[in-house]
């Protein structure tokens, strides 16, 4: 009997011995130290998508079946930039998911755009200011299909 017991147990110390494997890194993980500067985004609206026409004082319609909606809890996506706003890191988002990598930052007076680009990887956010609406993509397409809304489109803000 205790020379089954011994077995059992060391064929069960063997078996999660060879369980745990070597720890992977996929990525690089960003230096936090670097990103000094914390800034929160208030996010009041989202886009959505109805297959059919909606009428509703609520809703802004965008064409095509798209439409922004009012969120329905204000929330704030939180990034950390550099001292000069040249990259950042999203450290919160709630309400549009996406990759959480060392972005590149564009910001005018309008606008905040992240985006990352390597080999075949495309992705960023689009924040608009004056709307207060975040937009994640994952292509080129996407981010186009984003700032063909009048709305959004350079040449008609002021």
């Amino acid at each position: 009997m205790k020379r089954l017991i011994f077995s059992l147990m060391f064929v069960l110390i063997a078996s999660l011995s060879f369980a745990q494997g070597p720890r992977m890194n996929f990525m690089d993980r960003p230096d936090f130290k670097k990103y000094e500067v914390v800034d929160s985004l208030p996010i009041e609206r989202i886009l959505v998508h109805f297959n059919k026409e909606y009428d509703g004082d609520v809703l802004i319609p965008l064409g095509d079946g798209d439409y922004m909606a009012p969120v329905p809890h204000k929330d704030n996506m939180i990034i950390r930039t550099t001292e000069d706003k040249t990259k950042a890191i999203v450290i919160y988002n709630s309400y549009c998911f996406g990759r959480h990598l060392e972005f590149n930052m564009e910001e005018n007076e309008r606008r905040i755009t992240l985006w990352y680009k390597n080999g075949s990887t495309y992705c960023g956010y689009i924040y608009d200011k004056q709307y207060k609406i975040c937009k994640y993509f994952e292509s080129k397409k996407e981010f186009n299909n984003f700032m063909r809304y009048r709305f959004f489109r350079r040449n008609n803000f002021n």
